[in-house]
């Protein structure tokens, strides 16, 4: 491995061993391409954190136009997670005053309760989860607090409430855009999660978020989410097993809580090679109750070549426990009109009707295009 590599990863970790923090100084030590070092630790989404790991010593060997830069990128995270979480308080707020129950995901929150300040992670947007029973009303709301929605058209507002599983809605302000996902399902959406979020809902609990009270999911819930959904963009960034880390090293979960529900929801596998690639990474300890996986290479896992992102639709097939789910779940992605037909091409709301057949077009057309594309990479190289 690289030693710029190694040494992200093990900055990464925060408070090291002392094995491992005598690795970090003498790699500190050595010769590093400072340049590569910090083009790396921004690909894999964990600047602040590396950025953390050299201030304790002091910045050693670091050039001054590569600290001066790398202490500018990091403040501006620093700015824009604290908008960011002033803007989560703020729709916290209107939808806990419309009575709508509502939970922060991932985001600033997270960063604060895995790292002890915001500050420490990378966070673009911001999710908020309420009941399926209240998506309609949740859109209404933060729309009349000035959001502008994705979707204006009522009979997709319907669609989406019924079959997806958020919204998209996004604030302008003199500082910033804010970008809202307002999830009503975690992975699927519709009917075919129902009996999930029951169960997140039922476990959620209350907890006050930047002075709002709101609830909070409980601890395995958010490991299993964070779990599926590092496999999900696996290769994207490692932000997501570092939290999966931070997480696992709190010493909160009940693992014997967790192996149950990913025996029921059929997650086991999925779960299990995360955690392989947390133990691979950062040497994340795991409970022996959830099994064992044999850990990836790190060199595989951090080559650039290898940084791929599976088909969402197909990940999420893998999750569905029965054929009928399956085929359920495959009819509405195939056959449900989104915004992303109705952005297309817009119909006047008397042909609505429309979309339901520019739906399949649209998906046979990018299927087609793929298929032309990878045929055309594998003549290149068949004839280079």
């Amino acid at each position: 491995m690289p030693p710029e590599d190694e040494l992200c990863l093990l900055l990464a970790r925060g408070e090291l061993p002392a094995e491992a923090r005598e690795r970090a100084l003498a790699l500190l030590g050595g010769p590093l391409e400072w340049p590569r070092l910090f083009v790396r630790a921004k690909r894999y989404g964990i600047f602040p954190l590396v950025y953390a790991g050299l201030n304790t010593p002091g910045f050693p060997g670091v050039p001054d136009s590569i600290h001066a830069e790398w202490t500018k990128v990091f403040r501006l995270n620093a700015i824009q997670n604290e908008l960011l979480s002033k803007e989560l308080a703020r729709v916290l707020r209107v939808l806990g005053e419309a009575g709508i129950p509502v939970a922060p995901l991932k985001g600033t929150v997270l960063a604060e309760s895995l790292y002890g300040d915001a500050a420490l992670r990378t966070c673009a947007d911001i999710d908020v989860l309420v009941p399926q029973r209240n998506a309609v009303e949740a859109f209404h709301a933060v729309v009349s607090s000035g959001y502008q929605p994705e979707i204006t058209l009522p009979r997709l507002l319907d669609l989406v409430a019924r079959y997806g599983k958020h919204f998209v809605l996004t604030r302008y302000d003199p500082l910033r855009a804010y970008t809202l996902e307002l999830h009503s399902g975690l992975y699927w959406g519709g009917q075919l999660e129902r009996e999930l979020l029951e169960k997140i809902w039922m476990d959620a609990g209350r907890k006050s978020f930047y002075g709002v009270p709101a609830f909070a999911l409980s601890a395995e819930w958010e490991f299993l989410y964070l779990a599926v959904h590092a496999a999900q963009h696996a290769w994207l960034s490692l932000t997501w097993y570092v939290d999966l880390d931070r997480l696992c090293r709190r010493g909160t979960i009940d693992w014997k809580s967790v192996n149950q529900k990913a025996q029921w929801l059929g997650w086991e596998a999925i779960v299990r090679s995360s955690l392989a690639v947390c133990r691979a990474l950062f040497g994340t300890p795991l409970d022996p109750v959830l099994g064992a996986t044999p850990p990836p290479r790190v060199s595989r896992l951090l080559s650039p070549s290898e940084f791929q992102v599976p088909s969402e639709n197909l990940f999420l097939l893998r999750l569905l426990n029965t054929s009928a789910r399956k085929l359920r779940y495959l009819g509405i992605r195939l056959l449900v009109p989104t915004p992303a037909e109705c952005n297309l091409v817009p119909f006047p709301p008397s042909l609505f009707f429309l979309y339901y057949l520019l739906r399949p077009l649209r998906l046979a057309c990018n299927a087609a295009r793929w298929v032309m594309q990878g045929a055309w990479r594998s003549a290149r190289r068949a004839l280079s």
